[in-house]
C-alpha cells in the first residue's frame, strides 16, 4: 500500500469504503434464482433445466471470485464522508529538477500550475493524488522513489475546490 493510502485513513472525514462491484453481485444473485428455478420445477424442458444450471454455476462461480477479491484483494479505498463519495487515487511521473515548483504549486493549491508542469513517463518522483470523480477535492503527496521504496517528500497536502 502506498504511503499516502496509509495516511489518508487517519484523516477524521476518511474512511475506509468497499468497492461494490455491482455486476458481480447481479450476476450472483441471477444464477441464485436461476438454481432455484431449476430445483423447483421438476417438469422443465432438459434444453431449458441445463441452461438455468449453467447460469447458476456461472453465478457460484462469480460468488466466489467477488468473495476472494473482498478478503484477499485490495477492495477498499477511502471514501470521503462529506461528500458522499469514493476517492480515486491518480498517479503523475515527474523529474526530481522540477521538485520545488511541485511543492509550491501544491501549497498554493493552483492546479493550472500543477498542470503545465512537466510529467516524465520514469517514475523518479511521484505524485500520488486521490480525488472524486467530479475534482471537488484533492488529497496529494509527492514521493520520491528510492531503492528502499517510496519516500515521502511533502506530507498530504488537502486542495478543497469548494471553498473558492
Amino acid at each position: 500500500m502506498e504511503p499516502i493510502k496509509k495516511s489518508i485513513y487517519s484523516l477524521p472525514e476518511i474512511r475506509r469504503g468497499l468497492d461494490p462491484l455491482w455486476w458481480a453481485w447481479a450476476l450472483v444473485a441471477a444464477g441464485a434464482v436461476c438454481g432455484v428455478l431449476c430445483l423447483a420445477v421438476p417438469s422443465m424442458p432438459s434444453g431449458l433445466a441445463s441452461l438455468l444450471a449453467f447460469t447458476a454455476a456461472i453465478g457460484a462461480l462469480a460468488l466466489l471470485l467477488v468473495l476472494c477479491f473482498y478478503l484477499f484483494g485490495d477492495s477498499r479505498r477511502p471514501y470521503h464522508k462529506p461528500l458522499h463519495t469514493l476517492l480515486e487515487p491518480t498517479v503523475a511521473y515527474y523529474s526530481p529538477a522540477v521538485q520545488q515548483q511541485l511543492v509550491s504549486a501544491l501549497e498554493a493549491g493552483d492546479e493550472a500550475a500543477l498542470d503545465a508542469v512537466k510529467r516524465q513517463p520514469k517514475p523518479e518522483l511521484v505524485l500520488m493524488r486521490y480525488s472524486d470523480e467530479r475534482e471537488r477535492i484533492f488529497y496529494s503527496q509527492l514521493l520520491r522513489v528510492d531503492g528502499a521504496g517510496w519516500q515521502p517528500v511533502t506530507n498530504i497536502i488537502t486542495n478543497n475546490l469548494n471553498n473558492r
